[in-house]
């Protein structure tokens, strides 16, 4: 009983409480809420957003820009970039004498497991797999035959890798979970840099008629909603360096 006492009186006077964790999940996950109603209440948004990049018989004309495919292949290359990453960090105690061994096993379980439940389980196998949205350039209304179909509408005429929600939105927001073990003096820029990234990513599936805006959008918040409730799991509960 004693330690229990003690244990609370510990939270206490650190400020940490289970609702403390669990607010900026909570957030997240109004936001996207407030975003997914006004995208189904309104789905005239998608088809302007989309419309700003099509041209009557040309399609989407930056499907040919050079600078933008190659910011595409960058995209896809990001994946493997992070994979990577994770392997190192995972052989971390071969060079305990590197910044990269400082992490700790619970901070190395975060990043991994943000990954994996972000873009690969919820994004890319039960989403893409699963809620058959058309992509934009496949629709009747940008040239293609397939119907329009409005955000979280499961019944469209796609059957797989689908255009609800998007993979390179969620694999470039996914990023930011680094920022949550990074030193301290890294933290800024990498948010700063994932933020620049996604928004560059996001633009570029929209440009190419390949997602609708809110494929984009809410595919940024799910990530984050899963990223914040990883933190609350795993990161909270103890430290993230040795």
């Amino acid at each position: 009983m004693a330690d229990n006492k003690s244990d609370r009186i510990k939270t206490r006077a650190s400020g940490h409480t289970d609702a403390g964790y669990y607010l900026p999940l909570i957030m997240a996950l109004l936001v996207t809420a407030a975003i997914s109603l006004i995208a189904i209440l309104f789905p005239q948004i998608d088809l302007w957003a989309s419309g700003l990049f099509y041209a009557p018989g040309q399609g989407f004309p930056l499907t040919h820009d050079s600078w933008l495919l190659g910011l595409r292949s960058l995209g896809r290359v990001v994946p493997g970039i992070v994979v990577a990453a994770l392997v190192v960090l995972a052989g971390r105690r071969l060079w305990k004498q590197q910044p990269l061994a400082q992490l700790s096993d619970r901070g190395l379980l975060f990043l991994s497991a943000c990954m994996a439940l972000g873009p690969g389980l919820l994004v890319n196998l039960v989403l893409k797999s699963y809620w058959g949205r058309v992509r934009p350039i496949s629709t009747d209304v940008f040239g293609g035959s397939a119907p329009f179909t409005p955000a979280w509408w499961p019944w469209g005429g796609c059957h797989a890798n689908c255009s609800f929600v998007s993979g390179e939105a969620s694999t470039a927001i996914v990023l930011m979970a680094f920022a949550f073990v990074a030193p301290a003096a890294w933290r800024r820029a990498i948010v700063a840099a994932t933020v620049i990234w996604t928004v560059l990513i996001s633009l570029n599936r929209v440009a190419f008629g390949a997602h609708f805006l809110s494929d984009v959008v809410i595919s940024c918040g799910l990530t984050l909603a899963v990223i914040l409730a990883l933190k609350a799991l795993i990161l909270d509960r103890g430290p993230v360096t040795r």
